[in-house]
């Protein structure tokens, strides 16, 4: 938006967003110098005018006032409020330079690049690695045995009820 706003139509009976393809109460056309138009709607005005201002404040909500003097003649200003309860009440002139500085603040902020890659670290060798037993063959072998016996002895019992003797 390196181009001067000359006028800002409020269309209150809103349009559709370009990004959502939602409806929006209220969009707000940008009319520039060389007669080009561009639509915003309430969200990229907030975002426009918390970039733009100087220091940096949150821009809560944004309002068009129209005065009429006394001699009716008809002068535009804008109230902008931010979230720590101030308020800035500026001209179009203002208003517009503050709309093109957060746009251009925008433009010059860094991009952040998205990982290129997601590499996996190294699998933990004490997990995954070559596994060292703690006991010596000879235990293997008796081990080996010893469920040998408990496999060929061994005969499940489902069931069954043993007789018990109940003494009275």
């Amino acid at each position: 938006m390196t181009k001067t706003i000359t006028n800002i139509i409020q269309n209150d009976s809103g349009g559709t967003n370009p990004d959502t393809h939602a409806h929006e109460d209220k969009v707000w056309e940008l009319r520039f110098e060389d007669r080009d138009e561009i639509s915003l709607t309430k969200m990229k005005m907030l975002e426009l005018l918390t970039k733009g201002t100087v220091p940096t404040k949150t821009a809560h909500s944004f309002k068009k006032w129209d005065l009429t003097t006394t001699s009716n003649h008809n002068i535009r200003t804008w109230v902008v409020v931010y979230d720590d309860k101030s308020h800035a009440q500026l001209t179009n002139h203002d208003f517009y330079s503050l709309l093109s500085n957060g746009h251009r603040t925008i433009e010059e902020e860094p991009k952040v690049e998205e990982p290129k890659e997601h590499v996996l670290p190294p699998p933990n060798p004490a997990l995954f690695g070559e596994r060292k037993s703690l006991t010596t063959e000879e235990e293997q072998a008796q081990l080996r045995e010893l469920r040998q016996g408990i496999r060929e002895e061994y005969s499940p019992v489902f069931g069954k009820k043993e007789d018990i003797d109940i003494e009275e």
